[in-house]
C-alpha cells in the first residue's frame, strides 16, 4: 500500500506544478497512481470510466473540482494546527478561501485537421552599424560603464566597511580584474596563485596585477550595500539583494537586442556547491549541483531574459497559471506582441492553459506537456501505438481555441501541443532499430519536427558558456554567478557579433579567439605597462649566446588605439619596424612591444596609434 499524501502533495500533483528537480519521468504521473493516491489517501472509490480519471469527488457534500488552485499566501490562518483537521475540511478550506481566478473551460476535443494560421513574419533585423566593432565593443554592450562603475563604488565601500580604509581600486583597475577572470577560462591552472608563481608564472596576467592586489580585490568584491539589507524575517527579503543591482542592468542590456522569430524557454544551472538556499539538485543534468536560472533564447543561442530561481521564495501568485507557466509569461513579456514570434517550451512549463494564454498575447507556441496536463483530451494508450509500430501517433483538435495535441510514439511515447502546426505533413526519418540492427524508416509528424529544430537555443548557450566558463572557488555564491553571467555577457557578444557578419555576408571569426581579444582589451585597457622587479645595473657574466628573434604579437584595436601609455622606448637590438616594414630600427613602444620608427624621415610611430 503506497503512502499517504499530505493534502498539499496532492494540490500540487492535481496542478501539475512538480518540479524536475524532484522527478524528471512523465510516467511517474500516470493516472493509476494519482488515483491510487487519492483512494489511500482520503478513503474513497474513485471511478474510472473509458480511461479518464472523474472530473469530482463528494467530500462531506461538498463537490471538490479536479483542478485545484493553493490556498493565497495572503489569507489569514486559523490557530487550529492543521494536523488535526480532517483532510475534506482542509481541501475545501483550500478552495473556500479563494475566488478562482479564471473559470474552468469546456473544452472540445475533436480529431479532425487544424484550421490554417497565418505565421508569417515579416520583421527584418536593423542593418549592423557600418564601422566595424572590436569584440571588446560588443561586450561592453552589455558590461557596461555603469555596471563596472558600480562594481568600484561598492568594492570600495565594503573594504571601508571591513577594515575602515579604502582599497581604491578604479575603473581600470576594475577593468583588469574582470580581464584576468575572463583570461583564466581559457587559460586554467589549478589555483590562482599559480599565475604568478615561478614554476607556473603566466605572463599576461602576472604583469598585469600582483597577485596580493589580485588576492584583495576578490576578497572586496561586491556588488550592492549591506547596510541596506533588510533581515531574513523580514517579507520584503530578497535572496539576490546582494547582486540586484547587476542583475537588472544585465537585464536591461541584454533586452536591448533584437528578438528572434523562433524563441524558447528552458532552464540552465550555474554549477557550485556554495552554501545558499538557492541551492539544486538535478539528478539528470550535466552540473547536478547548482543555481537554477530559467532563461529566453534564440535559436541562434542569444539570451534575451532571464530569471534566477530562488527556491521556496520564487512568485506564483501573479496569475492561475502556476509557477512553471508564470514564469513563461514573464520571460516573454518584453517580446513583441502580435507579430507572430514562435515560442518553444518543454513539458515542466507546458500545459493547455498556457497555450491559451500566448495565443491570447499573439505569440504563438509548440511544447511538450505532461499527461497529466492534457486538459481532459483522451487519447489512444501508449499499448495501442506500440502495437500499431514505431512512428505512430495519435492527435485531436480543441476546436474553440483551435489548438492541436498529438501524441507520437517512438522509443516511448510523447505529448506535443501547438497553437499553430499540426501533424502534416508526415515525413520519414531515420531511425536505428535495435531489432534488425540497421536504420528503419520513421514517420514523424511536422510537430514533432518543429520542436526539435528550434527548441535548442538555451542548451547551445549553456554549451558555449561551458567552453571557457570561469572557475571560481569558494563559498561566496554570488561571485560565482557574477561570473557566469559575465561568461554569459561574453557569449552573447559574440554572438552578436555573427548575426552582424551574416548580415554582411563575412567570415566570423571563433568564438576563441574573440574571448581572447576581449580579455586583452580589458587587461590593458588605459593602462601603461608594469615592469616586475628593479632592473639590473651590470649585466650577467658568461658567454653571449645568440637567441632567436620573437616576433611581437601586433596588438588589439582596443589597446592600440586608446592612447594611454604608448611611449617610444630605447631598444639595443635592431628589428624591423612593424608598420612599413622596410626600416631597422632601435625604438619600440613600451605598450603595443612593436617597433616602429620615429625619425625626422617617418613617424611610423604616430601612424600606428592613430585610426
Amino acid at each position: 500500500m503506497p503512502k499517504p499524501l499530505a493534502s498539499e502533495d496532492i494540490v500540487l500533483l492535481l496542478e501539475g506544478d512538480v518540479s524536475d528537480i524532484e522527478d524528471d519521468d512523465d510516467d511517474d504521473f500516470s493516472k493509476d497512481v494519482l488515483v491510487e493516491a487519492f483512494t489511500s489517501s482520503i478513503g474513497v472509490s474513485v471511478s474510472n470510466e473509458g480511461g479518464a480519471v472523474c472530473k469530482t469527488l463528494d467530500l462531506d457534500h461538498h463537490i471538490v473540482p479536479l483542478e485545484v488552485h493553493g490556498r493565497n499566501e495572503d489569507d489569514e490562518v486559523s490557530d487550529v494546527d492543521e494536523d488535526d483537521m480532517p483532510l475534506s475540511l482542509r481541501l475545501e478550506r483550500l478552495n473556500q478561501d479563494k475566488t478562482p481566478e479564471h473559470v474552468t473551460r469546456n473544452q472540445r476535443w475533436r480529431h479532425k485537421n487544424m484550421e490554417a494560421v497565418d505565421v508569417s513574419y515579416n520583421v527584418a533585423f536593423t542593418d549592423p552599424p557600418i564601422e566595424d566593432l572590436s569584440p571588446l565593443n560588443y561586450f561592453e554592450k552589455f558590461i557596461d560603464d555603469n555596471i563596472v562603475e558600480n562594481f568600484v563604488e561598492q568594492t570600495n565601500l565594503y573594504s571601508t566597511q571591513k577594515t575602515g580604509k579604502s582599497i581604491n581600486t578604479s575603473v581600470i583597475e576594475m577593468c583588469q580584474f574582470i580581464g584576468i577572470h575572463i583570461l583564466a577560462g581559457i587559460v586554467r591552472m589549478p589555483k590562482y596563485r599559480m599565475y604568478w608563481a615561478n614554476s607556473t608564472r603566466y605572463q599576461p596576467i602576472a604583469e598585469t596585477m600582483s597577485r596580493d592586489r589580485f588576492g584583495k580585490l576578490r576578497k572586496f568584491m561586491h556588488v550592492n550595500n549591506n547596510d541596506k539589507m533588510v533581515p531574513r524575517e523580514h517579507n520584503d527579503y530578497d535572496k539576490l539583494f546582494k547582486i540586484r543591482p547587476f542583475i537588472e542592468s544585465l537585464k536591461k542590456n541584454f533586452l536591448k537586442i533584437e528578438p528572434e522569430e523562433h524563441n524558447s524557454v528552458d532552464e540552465m544551472m550555474i554549477p557550485m556547491k556554495s552554501h545558499t538556499s538557492m541551492l539544486q539538485y538535478i539528478k539528470n543534468k550535466p552540473h547536478r549541483w547548482g543555481v537554477k536560472v530559467f532563461a529566453r533564447a534564440g535559436v541562434s543561442g542569444i539570451v534575451y531574459d532571464f530569471e534566477i530561481y530562488v527556491g521556496k521564495g520564487t512568485k506564483v501568485k501573479d496569475g492561475h497559471l502556476g509557477m512553471s507557466g508564470n514564469v513563461v509569461i514573464r520571460l516573454v513579456q518584453d517580446l513583441p506582441k502580435h507579430k507572430n514570434h514562435k515560442l518553444f517550451i518543454d513539458n515542466w512549463f507546458c500545459s493547455y492553459d498556457v497555450a491559451v494564454e500566448l495565443k491570447k498575447m499573439g505569440i504563438h507556441m509548440v511544447g511538450t506537456v505532461r499527461r497529466n496536463r492534457l486538459a481532459g483530451c483522451t487519447l489512444q494508450t501508449d499499448m495501442s501505438l506500440k502495437k500499431s509500430g514505431r512512428g505512430s501517433y495519435d492527435f485531436r483538435v480543441e476546436t474553440n481555441e483551435n489548438i492541436i495535441l498529438c501524441k507520437w510514439f517512438d522509443n516511448k511515447a510523447v505529448h506535443l501541443i501547438s497553437t499553430y502546426i499540426s501533424q502534416e505533413p508526415v515525413e520519414f526519418v531515420k531511425r536505428w532499430s535495435a531489432i534488425t540492427k540497421q536504420y528503419v524508416n520513421v514517420p514523424r509528424p511536422s510537430i514533432v519536427k518543429e520542436y526539435n529544430t528550434f527548441m535548442g537555443g538555451v542548451d547551445l548557450h549553456d554549451m558555449l558558456v561551458q567552453l571557457y566558463r570561469t572557475n571560481i572557488k569558494g563559498q561566496r555564491f554570488y561571485l560565482r554567478i557574477i561570473f557566469h553571467f559575465i561568461n554569459m555577457a561574453c557569449v552573447n557578444a559574440w554572438l552578436l557579433y555573427r548575426r552582424h557578419c551574416a548580415q554582411q555576408n563575412k567570415k566570423h571569426r571563433p568564438l576563441l579567439d574573440f574571448v581572447c581579444d576581449i580579455a586583452a582589451g580589458l587587461l590593458k585597457r588605459g593602462a601603461e605597462p608594469r615592469k616586475r622587479g628593479r632592473q639590473s645595473e651590470s649585466p650577467k657574466p658568461g658567454p653571449s649566446k645568440k637567441r632567436r628573434v620573437e616576433k611581437a604579437p601586433r596588438p588589439v584595436a582596443d589597446v592600440r588605439y586608446d592612447g594611454v601609455g604608448h611611449w617610444p622606448e630605447y631598444y639595443p637590438n635592431k628589428s624591423r619596424c612593424k608598420l612599413c616594414i622596410k626600416s631597422y630600427i632601435r625604438m619600440k613602444c613600451g605598450k603595443c612591444n612593436v617597433s616602429l620608427c620615429l625619425n625626422k624621415e617617418k613617424n611610423c610611430f604616430l601612424k600606428f596609434h592613430v585610426m
